[in-house]
């Protein structure tokens, strides 16, 4: 079972690979009429495996949901797909744990906005 913290971490993890995905894959300038930029795209968007299941078990509550099994999943993309940077979400994810367990005073800050 996970801790309030760890499953604030997950979905901030979430958020900001959606964020990413987004900017990623619908970029805010023309459209591109070039094949090596579709690809491109293409590629990023397979990151978004990472965020689907997130997304699933967030809105379960993270019910049955399985740490070892997730990383593992996000390991195995990581290597599929070397080209996408999936490093920089096990960092945030680390990072915003990090601090939600170093710092109660925050999370409880947080709660009182919602």
């Amino acid at each position: 079972m996970l801790t309030e913290h760890q499953i604030g971490a997950y979905r901030y993890l979430l958020y900001w690979a959606l964020l990413d995905f987004r900017d990623k894959c619908q970029p805010r300038r023309k459209e591109s009429l070039n094949p090596v930029e579709w690809r491109r795209q293409y590629q990023d968007s397979r990151a978004a495996a990472v965020a689907d299941n997130l997304a699933l078990y967030s809105a379960s509550d993270f019910c049955a949901f399985d740490e070892e099994w997730f990383w593992k999943e996000f390991e195995g993309m990581r290597r599929h797909f070397f080209q996408v940077d999936f490093e920089h979400y096990r960092t945030a994810f680390e990072r915003r744990l990090g601090e939600l367990n170093g710092n109660l005073k925050i999370v409880k800050r947080a709660e009182n906005y919602e």
